[in-house]
């Protein structure tokens, strides 16, 4: 599934037990020599305390209320911190811990 980042910016994103975890903020490629198409959000949560992570969309479920990923709230919430990112690519050392977070 090639990811299209326009339609998923500001939707929620729900864990495998569809439990909000957070809002899209951005979506970004995989490197494309890794050969993932369909790439990673970039997800805050938090009210006091905000925070991004980027989540795995791999098996992703995409419908109108939001996306569902495939992940706990828990993984999802224990991924690594990201700033935002500058351009729509990960870099290789991005996508290598995103890969073995979501493993």
């Amino acid at each position: 599934m090639t990811v299209a980042a326009e339609p998923m910016i500001g939707r929620d994103l729900r864990d495998r037990d569809n439990r909000p975890a957070g809002k899209i903020r951005a979506i970004y490629r995989y490197p494309t020599e890794l050969d993932m198409p369909w790439g990673v959000a970039a997800v805050v949560s938090g009210r006091l305390r905000r925070s991004m992570h980027l989540v795995d969309l791999k098996d992703a479920d995409i419908d109108p209320n939001g996306i569902r990923v495939r992940y706990e709230r828990s993984t999802i919430t224990s991924a690594p911190h990201f700033m935002p990112l500058v351009g729509d690519t990960l870099s290789e050392g991005h996508a290598n811990k995103v890969r073995d977070h979501y493993a």
